[in-house]
């Protein structure tokens, strides 16, 4: 199946884990769209398709003919921008094209991105959430507060304010645009859950904000804690919501804050993947209309993450030698190595290094632990399935690259 991502832009966490996700379902292509051509990710995708902007005349119609020319089964936004232009065309581009479109529906995507929104129907359904205040009626003892924007995302223009002198000096900038909330000095927690299309929720991870950076978690630790789940839960089913989502809240001794949802995948999704709900998996095995659920749901709790910059080379000249593993890199995993299926974009580009004259080595680690040999099979493998190389290893040989799916930087590791 082909994926399509939404304004890839700096989403190389969102392609990385749904291409594995498709490793282990398959196989297929990531596309990824954006409006600007030069964005770094581009060179992780199986294809780039430069965009008009989604506020365009004629996006619909050009989005329509990139389902059509590249058979995209499936388009995974990953902006809030995204989900308000989507969401109306989420029924037309599955009967028109049977291209699923993962998102809730309209109405649950304008009451999520409208914080005011969300808050009255907090109110209404029973939900807890932070204490509003009205600019024209603060004292001096509402003090600290927390200012936000109804709409909006990555933290953009919020303040906390701290003394009375510091609101007098913007209170004349603070409209209607804006909400004012008691600061609240408790944990606060982002909840990664998914709900399946038939309305069941699958997974549920909450995991504390250590640390954040423009609205994102840098550093986070999963707590399975059950009235965290459990209110997450009732939340979601309540409004609706569909796929992966992104719940914000505060745990105050006894009660449950809920602050804001993001219906889709956030920057620090990665730790839920992590700790075994693997929701990228789990979307497309919907699609292919398996159980989302491959097996029993096994969480790892206290599973703590810490987000880093990462630079990423490309050799484009002189000879190199690269070092490719097999099972879970070159072929599938999990799985009696007999039946191992091949990865044919990551063969595709061993054969494109070879054939510009780079060295191949494949290296695997197949018979370490029970001392079988499984040379013979492998072989056979690697020419069935069309791999063109240099060596095959069974021991750590040297090279330039050493490409793995297992592999720990440890530069990383220190």
């Amino acid at each position: 199946m082909n994926i399509l991502i939404t304004s890839t832009g700096k989403k190389a966490n969102l392609i990385k884990y749904f291409r594995r996700a498709l490793f282990n379902e398959g196989g297929g292509k990531i596309y990824g769209m954006d409006t600007d051509p030069l964005i770094p990710v581009r060179f992780l995708l199986d294809t780039f398709l430069l965009a008009p902007a989604m506020a365009e005349a004629h996006f619909e119609s050009w989005l329509c003919t990139q389902i059509v020319a590249h058979q995209i089964d499936l388009i995974i936004p990953s902006r809030d921008e995204d989900l308000r232009v989507l969401a109306p065309l989420k029924d037309k581009l599955f009967s028109s094209y049977q291209c699923r479109l993962m998102l809730s529906d309209t109405a649950v995507i304008e009451t999520c991105l409208d914080k005011s929104l969300f808050y009255k129907w907090c109110e209404s359904h029973g939900f807890h959430y932070p204490k509003l205040l009205d600019a024209t009626q603060l004292c001096q003892a509402d003090l600290p507060i927390f200012i936000k924007p109804k709409i909006g995302s990555g933290s953009q223009q919020t303040l906390l304010v701290r003394t009375w002198a510091h609101w007098q000096s913007i209170q004349a900038d603070i409209d209607e645009r804006f909400l004012i909330q008691s600061f609240i000095d408790a944990p606060e927690y982002t909840i990664d859950l998914y709900r399946d299309l038939q309305g069941k929720v699958l997974s549920v991870v909450p995991r504390v904000r250590i640390t954040t950076m423009h609205g994102e978690s840098v550093h986070g630790r999963v707590e399975l804690d059950a009235q965290l789940i459990a209110h997450a839960s009732r939340l979601a089913a309540a409004l609706g919501l569909e796929g992966h989502v992104t719940i914000q809240c505060f745990k105050s001794g006894v009660d449950i804050l809920f602050s804001e949802i993001n219906p889709r995948f956030g920057g620090g999704f990665t730790l839920g993947v992590e700790a075994g709900a693997d929701t990228p998996r789990f979307i497309i095995r919907e699609h292919k209309n398996c159980p989302a659920l491959p097996g029993k749901l096994v969480l790892q709790d206290k599973l703590e993450m810490v987000r880093i910059q990462k630079d990423i080379f490309y050799a484009h000249t002189d000879r190199k030698v690269f070092c490719f593993d097999l099972d879970g890199t070159l072929c599938t995993e999990s799985c009696p190595y007999e039946d191992a299926q091949p990865m044919p974009l990551v063969i595709d580009k061993i054969n494109a290094l070879f054939a510009k004259g780079h060295k191949i080595i494949i290296a695997t680690a197949r018979g370490a632990s029970s001392k079988r040999c499984w040379r013979s099979l492998t072989e056979q493998q690697l020419k069935a399935w069309g791999v063109h190389y240099h060596e095959l290893h069974t021991g750590k040989p040297f090279a330039d690259f050493y490409i793995d799916n297992k592999a720990i930087d440890v530069l990383e590791l220190i």
